[in-house]
């Protein structure tokens, strides 16, 4: 009646143990990009066609992150498929 089944719980622990190095990669990824920000702060000119745009170098960075962001959304080609479980 309330027995586990052994795989259960290795199956929730494998998830939390999934979801913490995930959690760690993301904090690790934070720090590292405030880093390449707070080191990058300086002006940059990006010349465009016949436009001309000037502003700090982490906002070009975080242009390009986010447009990044955008396109991927856009274009879901690689992302894994889901599987369905009946």
């Amino acid at each position: 009646m309330g027995t586990k089944d052994p795989s259960e719980s290795r199956n929730s622990s494998s998830e939390s143990n999934r979801s913490n190095t995930k959690a760690i990669v993301a904090i690790l990824l934070a720090i590292a990009t405030l880093a390449f920000v707070f080191s990058n702060v300086g002006e940059a000119t990006l010349h465009f066609l016949f436009l001309r745009f000037t502003m700090p170098t982490w906002a070009w960075f975080l242009a390009v992150l986010l447009s990044g962001v955008v396109i991927g959304s856009l274009f879901p080609w690689f992302r894994p498929k889901k599987s369905r479980k009946s």
